[in-house]
């Protein structure tokens, strides 16, 4: 009797043990309080916006990815989030080890948060009745167990927060486009229809409704659960946009035939780990989105055959270095780096002929390319939040956004530029007023706050002087 008694203690001290999911007071009273957690497991979430911008938007993709993976789990679980029969936003802090196993998994807000809603009710709050809290925490404990995070590079404790909603809410219908599958079935002139807007469905899989709209130009089934993509969507002969973006569909699970219709194709926060083997089978495509995505690594035959690119966005895809293979795109006419990690660009981006926009800011970027200027159509350059202390030879440049950069010394390439209509160097270390841009005949906004000569009072008088003169000739000084 006596080891029966022990043994139950005993299951029920593991059970306590083991449990990770909390609601927000019992974590507070149970565990540990706001400050305990935010010293043991200090947040990759909670961001000044107005210091650490990149960090948010690096860390975006990461929480939509956590978010679509717990969404996924429960489908699959047969406990889907979209069927609760309230509808909630539910508050979620993770508590994470630096190997992305989950230690705790706490949601709720701490209490009642004021605010407006129906019923002119003074409060709102998350909590959920018997039957839909027992469902979510048992679905929770599921994923605690069985779901790890990315590793923390720095290799310590840290907490990531999120937000899950609870139910669904009617789409809002449209009256120029069909953008549900009951209107999409119910059609009875499918043939007229070129615009599918089923976005934003809670789909699960493929809709082969789709397949009725034989002269269908434009799709979009983005911000779905949608796993695999048919391979006869490329057989649609009219079908020249497609998004995919934001449903987990890796590499392996998208698959084209050859053909030269499609011509935008978005493909951001699906989770891809390297682009799909049949890609360059749409041969005439012009604009790729390939951003908010974590690439593992690009294989030689990456972007081959791609030749009529004139776009392609690889903004904040976790990129080390830039895939030569992009240098190969002749026609590439932009191309969009943003937030990612690159300490260096190739030389070799120089013989790209028809780049016109070049967005390279947010990196960790100490120099632009020298031959730079070899790039005669280059336009627009965004090289803002790097670390640039000096410019190559600029081509003729009409857009230059330098920000945040730092320039301790006016670069003196910028007044080569004779072309400048919209210049930025804005928070940099420079001292000296830059006079000389009084010069520039077709400036119409310049942004220079946040420099040195703004904060130095003997500079004051001289800063006052080109503002208005400057403001004269009607150019926007910020």
């Amino acid at each position: 009797m006596k080891n029966l008694l022990y043994l139950l203690l005993l299951v029920s001290f593991s059970a306590k043990a083991q449990q990770k999911v909390y609601q927000a007071s019992v974590f507070e009273r149970k565990v540990m309080t706001q400050h305990e957690g935010h010293k043991k497991y200090p947040s990759s979430t909670i961001i000044d916006l107005n210091t650490d911008k990149s960090k948010a938007i690096i860390m975006d993709a990461t929480v939509k990815k956590i978010i679509n993976d717990f969404n996924l789990m429960a489908i699959r679980t047969g406990s889907p989030l979209y069927q609760y029969s309230e509808i909630k936003s539910i508050p979620v802090e993770l508590f994470v080890q630096p190997n992305g196993t989950i230690d705790y998994f706490k949601y709720g807000f701490q209490g009642q948060i004021i605010g407006r809603v129906k019923g002119n009710s003074p409060f709102f709050n998350d909590s959920l009745n018997t039957e839909n809290t027992a469902k979510f925490v048992a679905l929770a404990e599921n994923f605690c167990l069985n779901y790890k995070l990315p590793a923390n590079p720095g290799k310590t404790n840290f907490s990531i927060n999120i937000m899950l909603n609870i139910g669904s809410q009617p789409k809002k219908p449209s009256k120029t486009y069909i953008w549900n599958i009951q209107m999409a079935e119910a059609c009875d002139k499918p043939d007229t229809v070129k615009t599918l807007m089923l976005n934003n469905l809670n789909l699960t899989s493929f809709p082969q409704v789709v397949f009725r709209f034989k002269n269908l130009t434009k799709l979009d089934i983005s911000n779905n659960y949608i796993e695999k993509i048919p391979k006869k969507i490329s057989a649609m002969p009219h079908l020249k946009f497609l998004s995919i973006s934001n449903n987990p569909v890796n590499a392996h699970k998208i698959r084209f035939k050859k053909n030269t219709h499609l011509k935008d194709l978005n493909l951001q926060y699906t989770g891809m780990g390297m682009i799909p083997r049949t890609l360059a089978r749409n041969r005439k495509l012009e604009i790729l989105f390939l951003g908010n995505n974590r690439f593992e690594k690009f294989r030689k035959r990456d972007f081959r055959k791609m030749d009529s690119l004139k776009a392609l966005n690889l903004y904040n895809a976790g990129l080390n270095e830039v895939p030569l293979n992009i240098i190969k795109l002749k026609k590439l006419e932009e191309l969009d780096l943003y937030y990612n990690n690159l300490k260096k660009l190739p030389d070799a981006i120089c013989d790209m002929p028809g780049l016109k926009t070049l967005a390279v800011s947010n990196n960790e970027l100490w120099a632009l390319p020298a031959n730079l200027a070899h790039l005669k159509k280059l336009e627009t350059l965004y090289a803002h939040h790097n670390r640039l202390t000096e410019l190559p030879a600029l081509p003729d440049l009409k857009l230059l956004h330098i920000g945040h950069n730092l320039f301790k010394v006016f670069p003196e390439q910028v007044y080569q530029l004779t072309n400048l209509v919209e210049f930025d160097i804005t928070h940099n270390q420079i001292k000296e007023v830059p006079n000389q841009l009084r010069k520039f005949d077709k400036l119409k906004q310049v942004f220079i706050e946040g420099n040195d000569f703004v904060k130095i009072g003997s500079k004051k008088e001289e800063l006052s002087i080109l503002v208005t003169d400057l403001e004269k000739k009607d150019i926007l000084v910020r």
